[in-house]
């Protein structure tokens, strides 16, 4: 059989990097893991006892040599797009500088494969700086000259919470004319997907989940799950529904998020179909005492 070395996991901790670590666990691989937190060592103990504790972005010496013996590295490092996860961190240091640490850390130690969890439009022609920071890594992905498969997810449904938060607090916004259509997909799902390219795979990838809906479908599933009225925006008035309070709920700093989260739900974000849960079972489930 043969010897398919150690896989490194980079933002382990996070809702898909823990989905990947169970499935490589299950499967028995040698893992190691990255996270920046206390908490996120505790929960990764159980998978492995070679984690490490460190900032990518801003530490790079606390992660030198974390690729040493390392045939694979997974990064599902960046920041959360969330509207209401504020965050002092900029995306060209969560997803651009961070990657690009562990990047030049892998090239010096020889690993042989890096799969990078990106964004479905990190290549838009659209300046955002979410997508700009995505695409700057893509750049120094391909090359480096490590073999490679660039994850772009549709959408994840948890990076829909947004609008159940919203729901709860009785208003689901639906920018422009809901037509838009995408195939987000479950955390679950895209981690099955992402561990299928282990040893080999496409450079690009663009991954959605089984069933594609309007935008307006989905808003309808989280009325009718989570409650809430549906308030159509046009879209100029994205960022300025002031009659609305929409800027009132939001973190602090949101402006860019705002603009990508227009950009993609005014614009088709369809990827190959994969896995079996559906965005209404993922509602379904959704502890709405959670949601905020």
């Amino acid at each position: 059989m043969k010897d398919e070395g150690k896989t490194l996991i980079a933002g382990a901790s996070g809702a898909l990097g823990t989905e990947i670590i169970n499935l490589l666990t299950t499967e028995g691989k040698d893992i190691r893991a990255l996270t920046r937190s206390d908490k996120g060592v505790s929960k990764l103990s159980k998978y492995t006892d070679d984690v490490w504790k460190g900032d990518a972005a801003k530490d790079q010496e606390g992660i030198r040599g974390i690729t040493k013996n390392i045939t694979t590295v997974i990064s599902a490092l960046g920041k959360s797009v969330s509207l209401f996860t504020p965050s002092q961190e900029s995306f060209m240091e969560s997803d651009f500088r961070a990657n690009r640490n562990l990047l030049k850390d892998a090239v010096k130690n020889g690993v042989k494969r890096f799969i990078y969890v990106s964004i479905m439009g990190a290549d838009s022609s659209k300046d955002f700086s979410i997508a700009r920071a995505h695409k700057m890594f893509e750049k120094e992905l391909k090359s480096s000259g490590i073999a490679y498969t660039i994850v772009r997810p549709a959408g994840f449904y948890s990076g829909l919470n947004d609008l159940a938060i919203m729901a709860k607090r009785k208003v689901i916004p639906l920018i422009g004319s809901g037509e838009a259509q995408t195939n987000s997909i479950h955390h679950k799902d895209l981690a099955k997907v992402v561990v299928s390219f282990l040893n080999d795979g496409p450079e690009i990838a663009e991954v959605g989940g089984p069933n594609i809906h309007t935008r307006r479908e989905m808003a309808e599933m989280i009325k009718e799950i989570v409650g809430g009225e549906i308030i159509e925006i046009p879209e100029p008035m994205a960022k300025i529904s002031a009659s609305l309070g929409l800027p009132k709920i939001f973190s602090e700093g949101i402006n860019d998020k705002l603009d990508y989260f227009t950009f993609i739900t005014t614009n088709d974000m369809i990827g190959e179909s994969n896995g079996k849960i559906s965005f209404r079972e993922y509602l379904g489930n959704l502890d709405l005492k959670k949601i905020t």
